[in-house]
């Protein structure tokens, strides 16, 4: 996760703009590097990047964002690029859903009820080794918390999210939400860590399969075309959430054939295609059907077959004596 300080929405111009992308000059003017700035070429697509906006002493977090891709160097520029004109190239990453928060988190407030763990934060990550410091958006300075100027993109990892968003991010449990996190908003963060829950699945999923699609005869291994997907969905089986044992590598295809119900799985983890949808699509005729009764390639850790059970359960599949 990552945290964007900008203090206005124009922020570069149309294409640009504040939740529309991340960006930074590559170097100082006229020459050096700024580490605030390099940290963009670490953002990963399907990051969280949470937005912290205004200026002192108005500033919120607003709400958050989704890496739309990797980021990037690039030679385009900013319709506006304002002080920083003068830079040659840019990093840059687009973002996609914007979430804004129902209730914006004034940061005077949580520096004020989390003054003592996050001065206990700061003293920590300043006395590891310095290739271990984490970049952070806040400095200790004339005895107080303040924003440290020129830190616009920062690192935010679940320890700090849990000081500065409360119990609802997973924070400890006597942690009061305060008076800067309201209820509602106290919600939408709690879908945020159900969100990052379901990326950490999927990753894990996917690496028990070797990145590679497990449907018979499926040769996608590339990652941007494969899903580490639920076997019982996230919504239905609360006991299952984050066990791999419940996933599925398929690529985008399979992904949503499996989804939709066009083929399952028997108790022995072979294909079971579902007759009567499988009618209704030339598709599935063609690269379902053949693959009847094979087995799925399997990872380290099998699917569960009460898992399986569920989908047979939600799909309307009658499985026949020896399926079940």
């Amino acid at each position: 996760m990552w945290l964007e300080m900008s203090q206005n929405s124009v922020h570069g111009g149309l294409g640009w703009a504040f939740t529309e992308c991340l960006w930074s000059p590559t170097h100082q003017n006229p020459s050096g590097s700024w580490s605030f700035w390099e940290i963009l070429k670490r953002v990963r697509k399907g990051d969280i990047v949470f937005h912290l906006r205004g200026k002192s002493p108005r500033t919120d977090f607003v709400g958050y964002s989704i890496a739309d891709s990797n980021g990037y160097q690039t030679q385009d520029r900013p319709p506006m690029p304002g002080q920083w004109a003068y830079a040659t190239s840019f990093y840059r990453v687009p973002l996609t859903g914007f979430v804004p928060f129902l209730d914006p988190i004034p940061l005077g407030g949580v520096f004020s009820e989390r003054d003592v763990q996050l001065r206990e934060y700061f003293s920590e990550n300043k006395s590891r080794p310095r290739r271990l410091h984490e970049h952070i958006f806040f400095v200790v300075q004339a005895g107080r918390l303040q924003c440290l100027n020129g830190a616009y993109l920062s690192e935010f990892g679940e320890e700090l999210a849990n000081i500065i968003l409360g119990p609802r991010f997973g924070g400890k449990s006597g942690q009061a939400n305060g008076v800067s996190v309201s209820a509602r908003t106290g919600e939408q963060i709690a879908q945020v860590k159900a969100r990052i829950g379901q990326s950490v699945f999927s990753a894990n999923v996917r690496q028990n399969y070797g990145n590679r699609c497990c449907f018979p005869g499926c040769s996608v291994a590339e990652d941007r075309f494969l899903v580490g997907a639920h076997i019982a969905r996230w919504s239905d089986a609360r006991e299952l959430r984050g066990d791999t044992s419940n996933g599925l590598c398929f690529c985008l295809l399979h992904d949503r054939a499996f989804e939709i119900g066009l083929f399952t799985l028997t108790a022995e983890l072979r294909i079971a295609a579902n007759s009567a949808k499988l009618a209704k699509s030339p598709w599935a005729k063609e690269n379902i059907a053949p693959y009847e009764g094979e087995k799925i390639a399997l990872g380290a850790i099998k699917p569960a077959v009460e898992s399986v059970r569920q989908h047979w359960e939600r799909i309307g599949f009658v499985p026949n004596r020896n399926d079940a």
